[in-house]
């Protein structure tokens, strides 16, 4: 995953917890508004997806293969390490029964141990060499977009816990990925190919709007000055503890390849999958967003009847929206590599063929999951994320000592297949009339 698509992605799995989460939250819209917030989501998501791209075509037309390799591989890093250090947090969030002052200590502590966190790990990765393009500028900027993934992501969560989706929601998405946009813009007009400088840029443009959006979510400097505990609450930790494991895995289990790579390729190939996998980013928003709109109602549904056939209607809308972007991109990718890239990037073509036809069943997934997660299947999701997860694993075991794209993009096809084919298997299942009735009379 590109560092331009990073935050856009992060916000997509915030929306797309939505359907799980929005009709618990403590404040309530009325369910009229599901539609104008599916279409802002929507809108937020291509948004996002064309800020990202921006970013990405700066880095590419000044950086070129290798440098932008080595920038993409401290973001992907950086980006995976945020989401993994939300530790569930933002899911909890939008369900906690406390009070919005009970969560502005915990929330400011655990912003800060990510950025403890981040400075040691980015200074290991520089003091072995693992990443030996890691100077002390680039250290800071990625320690910067790690801790504003988690900033931004926890953001998101105040907005969805006030069901705010349709102004506050958007600004918490889009200002992170404006910042960083800004700064990369001000990094080419210096003409600067330090890629320390370039990671610093892009760190701080998003670390510095995220932090203000946080602040801004938790009740700005009046808020602050009401912090009377650091330690978070026990409901706040079992909410956390419960929503890790499916928040986590969502997440990283479908960025498997583009870590290995980062880590394990050079970082020409590293660019040109980043190229590949912000395409199918595109894809799977746009299709999400869509398809979100009927399964936001999901909770609303009058019986399993009504579950079952708002589920199907939104994995249609999801799967047609997803598809009828991903083919044109995939019959016109190399004419759209050469024109927004440059033609140094073309070797990317093959793989941004494959992801973006894997984006189509991904873009289901995401929602299936929350669909289950709803329906009280957490144990369908964790098995099929178990198994997805070892098949990713074994795929990229056997296709990345190839250092064939093509062939790696392959193993995310058959995974994101096989996931959205088994998620949609279990839902039918737990909505058949037959388990209902028994379900029922038990």
């Amino acid at each position: 995953m590109t560092a331009q698509s990073t935050d856009a992605d992060q916000s997509t799995a915030d929306a797309v917890a939505l359907p799980r989460v929005r009709r618990r939250a403590r404040h309530r819209k009325p369910r009229g508004r599901a539609v104008p917030s599916g279409i802002a989501v929507a809108a937020g998501n291509a948004s996002g997806i064309v800020l990202g791209m921006a970013s990405g075509i700066i880095t590419a037309r000044v950086l070129g293969p290798t440098d932008r390799g080595e920038f993409v591989a401290t973001q992907t890093i950086s980006s995976v390490v945020g989401v993994v250090l939300t530790l569930g947090v933002t899911q909890a969030v939008v369900i906690d029964r406390g009070t919005d002052d009970d969560l502005i200590g915990p929330l400011l502590a655990q912003v800060t141990t990510v950025a403890l966190a981040g400075t040691a790990l980015f200074g290991l990765l520089a003091a072995t060499r693992t990443q030996p393009w890691l100077n002390v500028p680039a250290v800071l900027g990625a320690t910067a977009a790690t801790t504003g993934t988690v900033c931004a992501s926890l953001a998101s969560g105040m907005a969805q816990r006030r069901s705010r989706m349709t102004g506050e929601f958007q600004i918490v998405r889009l200002l992170p990925l404006l910042g960083g946009l800004l700064l990369l813009s001000i990094a080419w007009s210096t003409g600067t190919r330090n890629i320390g400088i370039w990671i610093l840029c892009s760190g701080a443009g998003i670390l510095i709007p995220a932090v203000g959006v946080l602040v801004w979510t938790l009740g700005g400097k009046p808020g602050l000055r009401r912090i009377h505990r650091l330690v978070p609450s026990r409901a706040l930790t079992r909410g956390a503890l419960a929503a890790l494991p499916t928040a986590v895995g969502a997440q990283v289990i479908y960025r498997l390849d583009s870590v290995v790579i980062a880590i394990s390729l050079p970082t020409a190939s590293v660019a040109f999958y980043g190229i590949a996998a912000t395409a199918s980013l595109a894809c799977t928003a746009l299709g999400q967003a869509v398809g979100m709109v009927a399964f936001s109602r999901l909770r609303g549904a009058n019986g399993p009847e009504h579950q079952r056939i708002l589920v199907r209607r939104g994995v249609q809308w999801a799967l047609t929206i997803a598809a009828g972007v991903a083919i044109p991109i995939a019959v016109l990718a190399p004419r759209l590599i050469k024109f927004g890239y440059g033609r140094d990037f073309l070797p990317a073509t093959g793989p941004t063929r494959i992801l973006v036809l894997a984006a189509i069943p991904l873009s289901a997934d995401y929602l299936l999951i929350h669909a289950l997660l709803s329906l009280a299947g957490q144990r369908s999701v964790y098995l099929t994320q178990a198994m997805v997860g070892a098949l990713t694993i074994g795929g990229l075991w056997v296709t990345v000592p190839t250092e064939n794209l093509a062939l790696i993009a392959t193993a995310s096809v058959v995974a994101y297949t096989l996931s959205a084919a088994l998620l949609f298997s279990a839902v039918l299942r737990r909505t058949a009339p037959v388990r209902a009735a028994s379900a029922k009379q038990a």
